[in-house]
């Protein structure tokens, strides 16, 4: 898979991200500027080896 479809839409401000996602959804960011929304499979499988780290976790 790409890593530019798995990572969705960007979002510069954190707070409209964390409006944005869903409960089972995370927010995860390479660079503390940009922000993006996705699965904690997309993450666990691929993101995390990629060095993103979650800034807003599940349910948050």
């Amino acid at each position: 898979m790409n890593i530019s479809e798995m990572l969705g839409a960007s979002y510069s401000n954190l707070q409209a991200a964390q409006v944005d996602k869903s409960p089972e959804e995370l927010v995860v960011t390479d660079n503390d500027t940009t922000y993006y929304i996705v699965s904690r499979e997309a993450y666990d499988n691929t993101l995390q080896s990629l060095n993103y780290k979650i800034v807003v976790n599940e349910g948050e």
